[in-house]
């Protein structure tokens, strides 16, 4: 999942240890090969932070990963969720989506397993969903941070912050290995990162 491919070369980029775990085996439910799935997990460290900051918001952004010691990482991406383009400017679609795809159980599910910093005398690890996207709306944003506390997250971060993030770090060179490429451009063009007139280099005569 290309998604996730970026998720890990964020925090790596930005000094933590990175290690992949096992990915779930996720039964369907429902006939739905999407929903409700338990979340690929990754867990996180960051060898100059001694201690998580107690005083961090639930919504995320670059600047705080210098306050995260340890966390656990899990992707709610295009690849394994209902989210499509449309709902990048609804927030009503938005906020369909969530109540969709975010349970309590779910959360619990996907991070029951993953313990190892525990038994390496690390601090507890925090639990960050990272997300599509997140509604605009001031009344519906807090709305759906409560939700995510409820279902037992402690921060969200959005693909679209990881995305940015990543290409003010980018150098210019691109290693073309099968597709993926093709779709991280696809992304960067879908959140508005790259509009076509700045692909216009040489204006005509």
């Amino acid at each position: 999942m290309i998604e996730q491919d970026l998720v890990e070369a964020y925090f790596e980029s930005n000094g933590f240890l990175v290690r992949q775990l096992p990915s779930p085996i996720n039964v369907p439910k429902n006939g739905s090969k999407k929903r409700n799935e338990a979340l690929p997990v990754i867990t996180v460290m960051n060898p100059k932070v001694l201690e998580n900051d107690s005083s961090l918001n639930v919504r995320l952004f670059s600047a705080d990963l210098k306050k995260i010691r340890s966390a656990q990482v899990a992707t709610l991406g295009w690849a394994n969720s209902t989210f499509s383009v449309a709902s990048l400017s609804s927030d009503v679609r938005l906020m369909k989506f969530f109540k969709t795809e975010i349970d309590s159980n779910r959360i619990i599910e996907s991070f029951s397993s993953h313990t190892e910093w525990q038994s390496l005398g690390i601090s507890e690890s925090l639990k960050i969903l990272v997300v599509p996207s997140l509604p605009q709306g001031i009344d519906r944003l807090q709305k759906l941070m409560q939700r995510f506390l409820d279902a037992g997250l402690d921060g969200v971060l959005t693909l679209g912050s990881i995305l940015e993030n990543l290409l003010r770090q980018s150098k210019p060179s691109l290693h073309y290995d099968g597709h993926e490429v093709m779709q991280t451009l696809r992304l960067v063009k879908a959140y508005g990162l790259s509009k076509d007139p700045q692909l216009q280099i040489f204006q005509e005569d």
